[in-house]
């Protein structure tokens, strides 16, 4: 059986010129790779924001929108000197789309016979709004996998595509017939494409560890921006113990990419990771990047068994459902910040019952969330609380209303997030359906802060992205005023208050 060199790429990013961009390595990619090894591929991982960290192409003056990463020529060079028989490129989010599309004209050009692959969670995403589009006549979203009408890009893998990624290269280079591959989308005439349903890992135990000998770790420490606006440590070591989302959140994509069962590994699969991984890179933190790591709590609590033992500080940078086992949750939370948990980040999402309930079908009684944020506290735990405001259909009162309602809550610190319509999810299908846009915004606009749809009260996006980061800015520096102590525990002796609101 023949071997490939396989690349796999994560494209630059767009970011804001004088703001704060977070980077951190793939783990979809870092999976992928030792999987490919073990079955005797050649594997580069190639982060080419990363490789041209340093380089900002204003692309929006106005705005002051940037690309980041490196330019085509070196990008070319790269393609040249390895050569790849594949070459993967991942695509988390709509807004790294052009430079993807733009990657992958340039292996063309350098390597002709390349077979460019697109994955990542928005094509999966696009997919899966494509097969809604085909159902319902009348849902406006597009009739046609755009990605695909590049030419440039040959193919493209849905859903968890670790070992469907191994059998598709093992085909592809051994000239086989690839048309029942797992989550295989391929164009075969105009506008008409083979979609082959995607798999599931169910035993997450069955995955590798993760293939960080293949990046650069120490310039991703140098940097020191990834997911947590403020870590204990540059060396930070970003871990998922589980797959999927019990909950249904209207804004949310995790249960179109990894379902409604949450999947776990097991603790000691888990623990070879972090051991191995901590010692290999003098790793000073964990940052544990699960949808959801609270929703089992015999899980949680046999991790943070080992954690204790480890002594090493780590948090949950993304959001943990604010009520689960909210009868018992100050043992919960005094288990986790026994194990080293300094923060915990609490997905609040809306201060309005209505605005939970009918907006976002997030199952979240409003008056769980203040005993919530005081019962992490009272642990021993920072709190910082998510909330997104310009959803369709939310009023004016209603955004300044939970505005008001997280500056009351207590909690030390806080992200107002504007909506972003994410493909494939239901708030993106109304925003699609009912024509929902700013005048002249698009899903190509889409960064943090970013308004793409219009909001009740506001004249234009500018107008609400400066309410938005006003109220940041006002929320965030309460804790230097009503605590200087904790602020100072938080954000250490030396920091600018005014630069640390701004990566919050």
């Amino acid at each position: 059986m023949k071997k490939a060199k396989v690349l796999l790429i994560t494209p630059n990013l767009k970011g804001i010129g004088d703001g704060v961009n977070r980077i951190q390595p793939s783990l979809g990619l870092l999976l992928i790779a030792p999987i490919l090894e073990q079955n005797g591929h050649q594997v580069k991982i190639y982060d080419s924001a990363l490789d041209g960290w340093e380089n900002r192409e204003i692309i929006d003056k106005k705005n002051n929108i940037v690309m980041i990463g490196q330019n085509d020529q070196n990008i070319a060079k790269v393609i040249s000197d390895f050569s790849p028989d594949v070459a993967a490129i991942s695509v988390l989010f709509s807004n790294l789309l052009e430079s993807a599309h733009n990657i992958a004209r340039i292996i063309k050009k350098v390597k002709k016979d390349t077979t460019v692959v697109l994955g990542g969670n928005h094509i999966s995403s696009a997919v899966s709004d494509y097969n809604i589009a085909k159902m319902y006549k009348d849902s406006g979203l597009p009739t046609v996998i755009s990605d695909l009408e590049d030419d440039n890009f040959d193919l493209a893998l849905t859903g968890e595509g670790e070992f469907s990624f191994l059998e598709l290269v093992n085909k592809l280079i051994n000239k086989e017939d690839i048309s029942k591959v797992p989550g295989l989308v391929k164009k075969i005439g105009h506008e008409k494409y083979l979609i082959n349903p995607s798999t599931r890992v169910h035993n997450l135990n069955l995955l590798p560890r993760p293939a960080r000998h293949l990046v650069d770790m120490e310039a991703y420490f140098k940097i020191g921006a990834f997911h947590s606006a403020k870590s204990r440590s540059k060396r930070v070591l970003s871990v998922m113990c589980s797959r999927g989302c019990p909950e249904k959140c209207t804004f949310c994509s995790t249960p179109q990419m990894w379902g409604n069962n949450t999947r776990w590994r097991s603790t000691e699969h888990i623990m070879d990771e972090i051991g191995n991984d901590v010692r290999d890179f003098k790793i000073g933190e964990i940052q544990f990047d699960d949808d959801t790591i609270t929703v089992n709590k015999k899980n949680l609590f046999s991790l943070c068994d080992e954690l204790q033992k480890l002594g090493l500080p780590w948090c949950t940078p993304n959001g943990t459902k604010v009520n689960y086992h909210f009868n018992k949750q100050e043992e919960m939370y005094r288990v986790m910040a026994d194990s080293g948990c300094y923060q915990i980040t609490l997905a609040c999402e809306s201060g309005v019952q209505r605005v939970l309930d009918e907006i976002i079908n997030k199952r979240l009684p409003l008056d769980t969330i203040y005993p919530s944020i005081e019962n992490a506290k009272k642990a021993g735990m920072l709190v910082h609380t998510f909330w997104i405001i310009g959803y369709p259909g939310e009023t004016y009162e209603e955004i300044q209303k939970t505005i008001d309602f997280a500056m009351n809550s207590g909690a030390d610190s806080f992200s107002f997030a504007i909506l972003s319509p994410l493909p494939g999810t239901p708030i993106y299908r109304k925003v699609i359906k009912e024509n929902l846009w700013w005048p002249g915004r698009t899903l190509d606009d889409m960064l943090f802060r970013s308004s793409l749809v219009k909001v009740d009260g506001f004249r234009g996006p500018d107008e609400f992205e400066a309410y938005v980061n006003e109220a940041n800015q006002k929320a965030n520096l309460m804790l230097k005023t009503n605590d200087p102590k904790r602020f100072e525990y938080k954000y250490g002796k030396n920091s600018e208050a005014s630069a640390l609101v701004k990566q919050t």
